[in-house]
């Protein structure tokens, strides 16, 4: 009974994932910053994207469909992500810092190096919090293609009491996203170059956090040419978190 009851889960969950997801953000509004590094990549150019895990939701939600390929961890859970990210139009490899990290991390570099962007979470799969793991260096390194940081911010919010604070919104939240400058990442980086360059992404993306805060706290509108309201065809109710905090 265990068993069929796991293979109905990971055969229905993800069919209702996107619905959730895109739900979520159904009523919120957009502002992006340094739009241009957006423009010149997304969807266009090779890159490495760096994001918290605290922010994946969003992520995940507003950078679907763009050729973007994914790290996964093989667990379970892993699975249920790996089948919902698919149907959001993302290709997905399957390893983390804990389990197949080097054989995922060569898959990821090779669709890098055909054209993909690629999507790491710093301090995935289980932290510490806002703490960025070496991967994402490595990844561009061994790819060629530039670190972008990405930094958030969502005014109203609850956060789950999860290790990494997930961030959702509430009906009508601003949203405020910020893109780094392109990192470079030479070729033949020693190790300690490697963890100079971790220690810049996690410096920058804290940077990238405080700036999105700090635009989140304006009172925006939609009338505002840098503020995009997002709107879905599948509205759907997303579930209530069991535990969290109210913050904005």
């Amino acid at each position: 009974m265990g068993g069929r009851a796991t293979d109905l889960t990971l055969r229905a969950a993800p069919a209702f994932a996107p619905a959730v997801v895109r739900a979520l953000y159904a009523h919120c509004s957009v502002r992006v910053l340094n739009r241009a590094v957006q423009d010149r990549y997304v969807g266009r150019r090779p890159f490495v994207g760096v994001v918290w895990h605290q922010d994946f939701l969003f992520a995940l939600d507003y950078f679907r469909g763009r050729r973007i390929a994914v790290m996964v961890s093989r667990s379970r859970d892993g699975e249920l992500a790996a089948r919902a990210l698919r149907r959001l139009g993302y290709r997905t490899v399957r390893g983390s810092s804990t389990e197949g990290g080097r054989e995922a991390l060569r898959e990821l570099t090779v669709l890098v190096r055909e054209g993909w962007g690629a999507a790491i979470v710093a301090d995935g799969p289980r932290g510490p919090a806002k703490r960025a793991k070496i991967g994402c260096v490595v990844a561009a390194r061994n790819s060629g293609a530039p670190l972008i940081p990405f930094g958030c911010a969502v005014r109203p919010a609850i956060r789950n009491r999860s290790w990494d604070r997930t961030v959702l919104p509430l009906p009508g939240s601003r949203i405020v996203i910020a893109f780094g400058d392109p990192l470079p990442v030479p070729a033949d980086a020693p190790p300690e170059e490697c963890e100079r360059l971790r220690r810049v992404v996690e410096a920058r993306m804290e940077e990238l956090e405080a700036t999105c805060a700090r635009a989140a706290e304006e009172r925006t509108t939609s009338r505002r040419p840098d503020v995009e309201p997002i709107g879905w065809a599948e509205p759907s109710v997303g579930p209530r978190p069991a535990a969290s905090s109210r913050e904005g």
